[in-house]
């Protein structure tokens, strides 16, 4: 059976002064500790997700100027091919022009000279005509 005495109470006084300094000495230390790290811990978790964000956001704007410097590539390519376009017909218009022109300038010299020859050829009829008459009536 249990003999409730005096060193019963020592014993208990024992336990409490030793479970005092316990605390005080060791388990409040390790919890300081222990609450610093998990600090540090959070801490770094929070700036490493800062960073996470801002390399989302970063990424995500380098996104959107990579698609616009596209866009912008594709209207410009498009744009300096309707300008070559337009550029061709004006070309090949003017071209076209001048040909008209050049072909129009060649007929009326082709006239003027054909003009000229049958002018000259006609003068030329007339001596010749002239000459064959003398040569038959000679020859008579």
């Amino acid at each position: 059976m249990l003999d409730l005495n005096i060193t019963l109470f020592f014993q208990l006084a024992n336990f409490l002064v030793a479970l005092l300094l316990l605390n005080i000495l060791l388990i409040q230390p390790v919890r300081q500790v222990l609450k610093k790290r998990k600090d540090i811990v959070d801490g770094l978790t929070g700036e490493a997700e800062s960073f996470e964000s801002k390399a989302e956001k970063s990424l995500a704007d380098y996104d959107a100027a990579l698609q616009k410097a596209r866009q912008d590539a594709g209207l410009c390519r498009q744009q300096g091919r309707d300008e070559g376009l337009a550029q061709q017909q004006s070309m090949v218009s003017s071209a076209q022009q001048e040909a008209r022109t050049i072909l129009a300038q060649t007929r009326d010299s082709l006239q003027k000279d054909a003009d000229a020859t049958l002018a000259a050829l006609r003068a030329e009829t007339g001596k010749l005509s002239e000459l064959l008459a003398e040569r038959i009536l000679a020859a008579r």
